[in-house]
């Protein structure tokens, strides 16, 4: 390798960490701003410890433990999900919910994957430049008569795929981790409602209990403040989940007016760039 093509590749290394640097940095900053605007989780101490840590974190990942459990408690999740779908709810403001979340959720797991092939796609165009700069680099030392224009288009083409490499990663960063971040909020939202949905079933059990109870002259008193807790933990749980669904439609218009304003801009920058450079190396070869 020579020298040359060790800066390039230097180059190319950099970039792509200052890319994967770039998108950990916005995803951080989206979850602790989801964090500091939440009534009590921004209270949490842990939070202003995390906040206010100087030294590094150490993270160590799930053990085999962990991972196993994890893997036992979503399949028993999963089941109890499946047994509460016949479930009859007789407020129309989680009826509506569900419905949406349901079709939401889908469609943002369609428009991931497409967001997904866009940025792939350009970043397999910024490939293509640099191949055909690498072609064009090799035969300017081939054709000594060709050797100046061919040089010069290899510079472009160098150029352009750079501003195609950074199109590919703000389509990432403005436009998929952004979908991907939505898809992990709906599917939290889907979880906040089959909670409550086990506290309506929980309480509805309950009630039968109760009935039970009455019927035998029997534990009536437990059968009674074990209802009493049932609705108390429903009810506080659908409180909660008015709120968080509400806050998750308006945070939801929010960030993608925001993230699609951003994603505009930068297109429009980078074509300007790209005309640009362009436009440039015409110049420069009109003048061969």
């Amino acid at each position: 390798m020579t020298e040359e093509e060790y800066k390039k590749l230097r180059k190319e290394l950099e970039s792509d960490y200052l890319a994967l640097f770039k998108k950990t940095v916005a995803m951080h900053e989206i979850y602790l701003l989801r964090i500091a605007a939440h009534a009590k989780l921004r209270e949490d101490s842990n939070f202003r410890v995390f906040l206010e840590y100087a030294k590094d974190l150490k993270v160590r990942s799930k053990n085999k433990k962990e991972i196993i459990g994890g893997f036992f408690k979503n399949m028993t999740k999963n089941v109890d999900e499946a047994l509460l779908s016949g479930q009859k709810d007789k407020d129309e403001f989680f009826i509506e919910k569900r419905t949406f979340l349901e079709d939401y959720h889908n469609r943002i797991k369609e428009t991931t994957k497409k967001s997904e092939f866009l940025s792939a796609s350009t970043n397999g165009l910024s490939v293509d430049y640099m191949q055909v700069a690498g072609c064009l680099a090799l035969l300017s030392t081939r054709d000594p008569s060709l050797q100046r224009f061919m040089a010069q288009s290899a510079i472009t083409f160098e150029s352009l795929q750079k501003l195609q490499k950074r199109t590919s990663t703000d389509e990432d960063l403005k436009l998929t981790d952004l979908f991907k971040y939505y898809q992990r909020e709906t599917q939290a939202a889907k979880s906040l409602l089959y909670r409550r949905g086990r506290a309506l079933a929980d309480k509805e059990i309950a009630e039968g209990k109760l009935e039970q109870a009455q019927k035998k002259f029997k534990d009536i008193p437990t059968a009674e403040a074990y209802l009493e807790d049932c609705k108390i933990r429903f009810e506080s749980i659908s409180d909660m989940a008015k709120t968080e669904l509400d806050t998750f439609k308006n945070r939801r218009l929010e960030t993608y007016r925001k993230h699609l304003v951003d994603m505009s801009e930068l297109q429009i920058r980078h074509s300007q760039s790209i005309i640009s450079e362009l436009t440039k190396g015409l110049e420069l070869l009109k003048d061969l």
